[in-house]
Parts: structure tokens; sequence; C-alpha cells
């Protein structure tokens, strides 16, 4: 089904024109003031990132020009869409386990911009929802001033410290009006569709949050949210007709380059199963209704005469009114339930009383289709972009917790599977790739508030650095798997970077740089193809081990060389970003090393020198041989022949059969 053109255009809202961002000219050559640079000879890691974090700000390095790859004039525009999960702003802080998720993302954004790619790195605040106003509740502040303040910190304090590639230009925030206008407009074009009911049901309601609660939303009988027992109630309700879409849901799995643990998960929750030829499903409709009051209202209107009524799209959006008695109830009914003057409107059909839905909707509504927003972010007459989308989209990397399986990640497919179908996108899943990233552990214990062994990453960034907890993150296990977490641990990866900044600096002071002899090339040229294999696997800890091998090598070298120099400091940009482009300029090379490709092996020194052959007779081994990879097997048997090993066990019998296997073995049958 192709896309309808819904709207013509979108409108910057100070100059009523079509907004696009546009390119930023060449970048400053030398963004650094010669006269103010005062470089320290050993690696102060404050003013190195502090210094870069502004020069990255002032050159706007990570703006991705989103127009560009609509405008006809840059064939060779290559999108890539690099996305992670974004966070709730509602407790103290981003952890480490936010700052794991992330960094994995961010290197691999980072590697593929290095490679060619146009690289669009968005983030953004998920800050509607029982999580954010719960946390609002602790603290005693009203949700609205506690998330400014949270969405203030997360940016401004620990984001734009981690070094990742966030494009900013481009931020979502899912209680800005500007943004869940376009929530409840999706909520109507479901209600038209007739995929969104209200209908009597038993329903689950968490006693602590004073709420319901969606199937997923419980985990063994208890609130995700909470940890209380939930219960059954009878009540009316706003459903989404997700059951609709059990069986596409299911198909299109098998065709999506997922991890494949999430891949299970939503089969298992689908359900699928037969019984006397009749097909049901596990899944159950999606229950968005939330009475509670930090949230979207559902745009739905009752009237006495006309019934349930949508709220025109001109009078989108229906704006969450302010008041100060916004605490849950638990009576069933909503806070703003209490407030006359948003209940009571007029209906939009007769023009009679009417009165407003005071429920709102769950935030897992606003967080399934924001990836559709990023680049679109600037439009105001449509909730995206259609040549943006077009262009742009699916997303080409999806990153995040495998614990959304059942909860984002399937809401999310089935809201883009019905915006297709209802013409709005031209394609049915959201996610090109995803994988699910593992979880941290400290002294073998997964991590949790409740525990109280939640790592704030702030102190180990300001003690070690943003590069350091970087590398380590990723240096701890498996990026699928997790690892724990340990101050012994981190130590050792900034006597790492300490290592790298010395080797550097002896190369820069020292002025001499030695030909790279037949070995080093090989160990050159086999670490770059080591290094970006395993990037591209996401296999973070092994490339950092690679990187960490060569560095041994060549701290051993009297002279290491301008291009092992080179080479080493783009290939550890993705993981340490600051360090690396501190570095790069002192060594004299343009900026930024971040736009620089990524190296590229030689296959020919890939390969080893020399493999070693076994000689057999008869299944024994009698000698070996080195040889070329390559080298064939008349090569191989006549230089076996010529052993005096070999021609000692001959003597004069008769070879009947030769056995080779390239690279291990040949064997004489005599």
């Amino acid at each position: 089904m192709g896309c309808q053109p819904i709207y013509n255009r979108c409108y910057n809202r100070a100059t009523n024109r079509r907004t696009h961002h546009v390119s930023l000219g060449p970048v400053n050559p030398d963004p650094v003031d010669p006269a103010t640079y005062q470089p320290s000879e050993t690696y102060d890691h404050r003013s190195v990132e502090t210094r870069w974090q502004a020069i990255w700000q002032k050159t706007q390095i990570y703006d991705t020009d989103i127009a560009k790859a609509i405008d006809g004039t840059s064939p060779e525009h290559r999108p890539f869409y690099n996305l992670m999960m974004f966070p709730y702003p509602s407790a103290e802080g981003l952890h480490v386990g936010n700052v794991y998720a992330f960094t994995g993302a961010d290197i691999y954004g980072r590697f593929m911009a290095m490679n060619g790619r146009d690289v669009f790195e968005p983030m953004g605040f998920d800050a509607f929802g029982i999580h954010s106003e719960n946390f609002a509740i602790k603290k005693g502040i009203h949700p609205q001033q506690l998330t400014a303040q949270n969405v203030e910190r997360f940016r401004e304090t620990q984001l734009k410290r981690i070094g990742a590639r966030f494009c900013w230009s481009h931020q979502v925030q899912t209680t800005d009006p500007a943004y869940y206008k376009w929530t409840q407009w999706i909520f109507l074009q479901l209600f038209k569709a007739g995929l969104a009911e209200r209908k009597q049901a038993q329903v689950n309601w968490c006693p602590s949050c004073k709420t319901v609660l969606a199937d997923e939303q419980v985990i063994a009988g208890e609130c995700e949210r909470c940890g209380a027992i939930a219960t059954q109630r009878e009540l009316e309700q706003w459903f989404l007709k997700i059951t609709d879409y059990a069986q596409r849901l299911l198909d299109n799995l098998e065709g999506l380059d997922w991890s494949e643990r999430v891949k299970t998960a939503q089969r298992n929750w689908i359900g699928r199963s037969e019984v006397d030829g009749v097909v049901q499903y596990h899944l159950r409709d999606w229950l968005i209704s939330r009475q509670r009051y930090w949230g979207p209202p559902i745009p739905i209107i009752y009237c006495d005469t006309c019934g349930v009524t949508p709220v025109p799209e001109d009078q989108l959006p229906v704006q969450l009114p302010q008041t100060e008695n916004w605490l849950p109830q638990g009576s069933g009914n909503s806070p703003l339930a209490d407030i006359p003057e948003f209940v009571n409107t007029t209906c939009p059909c007769c023009g009679g009383a009417a009165r407003r839905e005071t429920d709102v909707s769950d935030n897992f509504l606003d967080s399934a289709w924001y990836f559709l927003r990023y680049p679109s972010s600037d439009c105001i007459e449509a909730p995206f972009d259609p040549d943006i989308t077009a262009a742009w989209l699916p997303v080409d990397m999806y990153i995040g917790g495998a614990e959304h399986a059942v909860l984002h990640l399937m809401y999310t497919r089935f809201i883009t599977l019905a915006l297709h179908d209802l013409g709005y996108i031209p394609f049915e899943e959201p996610f090109r790739r995803f994988r699910a990233h593992g979880l941290l552990t400290q002294d073998g214990a997964k991590m949790s508030k409740s525990k109280g062994n939640v790592v704030n990453p702030d102190q180990y960034i300001e003690k070690y650095g943003a590069d350091t907890l970087r590398t380590y993150l990723m240096f701890l296990g498996p990026y699928d798997q997790g690892g724990d977490f340990s101050d012994q641990g981190i130590a050792g990866i900034r006597r790492f970077l300490n290592r790298v900044w010395q080797l550097v600096m002896n190369h820069q002071n020292s002025g001499q740089s030695a030909e790279l002899d037949i070995k080093s090339q090989r160990q050159l040229h086999q670490t770059i193809h080591k290094v970006r294999a395993d990037i591209q696997a996401l296999k973070f800890n092994t490339a950092i081990a690679a990187l960490m091998s060569w560095l041994n090598a060549l701290e051993a070298k009297a002279h290491p060389t301008r291009e092992e120099i080179k080479s080493f400091l783009l290939m550890a940009a993705p993981f340490a970003p600051y360090i690396t482009e501190e570095l790069w300029r002192r060594i004299g090379e343009p900026y930024s090393i971040h736009h620089q490709p990524f190296p590229q092996a030689d296959p020919e020194w890939v390969k080893p020198a020399q493999e070693t052959i076994a000689v057999q007779i008869n299944g024994r081994t009698r000698t070996t041989l080195e040889l070329a990879p390559d080298a064939s097997q008349t090569e191989v048997m006549g230089l076996a022949m010529q052993s005096p090993a070999v021609q000692r066990y001959l003597s004069d019998r008769e070879v009947r059969r030769v056995v080779y296997v390239p690279g291990q073995v040949i064997n004489l049958v005599i």
C-alpha cells in the first residue's frame, strides 16, 4: 500500500516556511585558538573532555543534515539511522546500565560514520508515565516541575558528558504538547479505523500505583512498575486491537534481523495454538487507559446525544491541565475527573454539553512511535514528513534491553503495522536490525534500586573520565551478555589509556619514525581486520583486547611509525572519542578524527606468513612443513617427499593415495 499524502509539507513555527536542517558547510579546520591552547604533557581527562565537549558543540559536528537525503543534490548520501532506547528521566539520574547501553550503540554509530555513512543518532526523553509520577510522589514535587529538572540534569550534566555523538537539534520529549499532540492524533486514526475501542472487561489493577495495567505489565502476578500484587477489577477501559495483528506480528518475525532471544520471547507471548482445528492466541488486546495524572489525555468526548465522539484533529492537542490535586485516587477515576473546567466541554457534532475522557494513555503509546518523530521533529503540520520518513526509515540499527521484548517492541511493531495499513508509512516493520544488550551486575548480583547497588556513573566520569568508563564498560564481557562492574577493573582501563597517551607523546617528542617492516605491516593489518570485524559484530570486548595486544607490541618498538600511531588512534576513536580527538590534534592531523575513514586491512597482509602442515604416513605424523597458506597439493607433496624423515619411512614402498587438507595436513597412504 502506498503512502497517502495526508499533508503537504511541514512548516517552521516562526517563519511559516518548509523546515530542513541545512548543511553546516566546511568545519573550521582548527577550532582551537592556538593562543589559548596550552596542552598538558600528562593525560588530564577533565581538561581534555571539557575542551572537546565545547568544540563539538560549537562546530555542531554531530548535527545531521536530514534534508540532504531527499533534496536530490547528493546522490552519494548514505543515511544510517542509529537509534537507542531513550530513557525516562524519573530517578536520580542516569545509572551505569544506561551508559552501558548507550555506549555500545554509540560505538557502532561512530564506526558507521567512519565508514562513509551519514549517521543520524538522536536522543530524547520518555518523560510521561507511572515511573516519573511515582518518583514525583516520593519527592513531593509536581511531576511537571520534577520532570523538567530531571531532563535538564540528564541532558546537560550526564548525556552530554558520556562522549556520544547525539544530534541534539532533533531531541524529542514526550511531555511536550508539540509531541503528544501527535500521540493523540495516532490514537484518533486507530479509533477511526476500528482499532481502538472502549469496553467493559476484567482488568489488572495495581493497588499501589492505583491504576489498571496491561497484561504485559503484570509479571508473575506483580506490577512490573512497583512489584505490588496485581488484583482483578471489572472496569470499562480503552483497548487497542493488537490481536487483529497477532498472525502478522508472528509471521513477520521470520524476516527480522533481530536478537533471537527477543524474537523467541515475542513468539511465546503471541502464543499461537490450535484446538480442534481453531487457531487461538495468548496475546490480548492492549489496555492503554491509566487512572493517573501524568500522561496525555485520551482525545475522546462523550455526548448523551451523539455518544462517543473523537476530538476534532484541529483541536489537538488536548492539553494536560495544570492542577495541584494530581495524586492518584484509587477510585477508578483519574484526578482529571475532579477538574470541571477540563471535563465539561462542547460536543463537536451537535454543539451540546459533553464530557471529556479523563483517563490518560499509557506511556508505552508515547514510545511506540517516537522513532518516527526524531527526523521530523521540526514538523508542526504532521507527525512525520513523508519524504524524510521514506529517506531515513526504517531504523537501520536499534539497540536496547531484552526486557522490552513484549512491551515496547511488540507495541511499536503493532503501531507501525497499523500506520502502514492506514497508508501513512511505506514499511511494515520499524527496525531493520535490533540487538539486545546484556545486563550489568555488581559482585555477581543484578543491579537494582531495591538492593541499593545501582552504580551512579557521575563519580566515575569525574574520577577517571568518560573515555575510561566507556572503554571499561565495553571490556567487561560480550555486549549481548553484560558483565560484573568493579572499581579494580576500571582503574586498569585508565592505566591502558595513560599508556596510549604516553605512546603518542613519546612518538611526537622523538621526532623519529622508523620504516614499517614486514612483521609490523602484518601485525598492523591483522589488528585492523580483527577490530573492524569485531565492531561490526558488536564484539567490543575482543576488539579492545586486540588494541591492547597491539599496544604492547608498539611499546616494545624503539620508534613506532606515524602510520601505526594514526591507525591505532583511528581504531580507538569509537571507544574513546575524547582522548583520540586530543591526540589526533597533537600529531598535527586535521579536525576531526571522527570525520576520518576507519582503517582498511590489506587482505594480503592479513594472511599468516606461513602455515604449519603436518606430514603423516598412514595417519601418523612423522614431520611438519612450514609453507605459504596458498601452497598447492603438488608443492606440498614435492617438499614432503624431499624430507629425510619421510624418505626414511617410505624406503622403497609405494604411495598408493594422498589425502591433503589445505593448511592442516597431508597424509601419505602406503
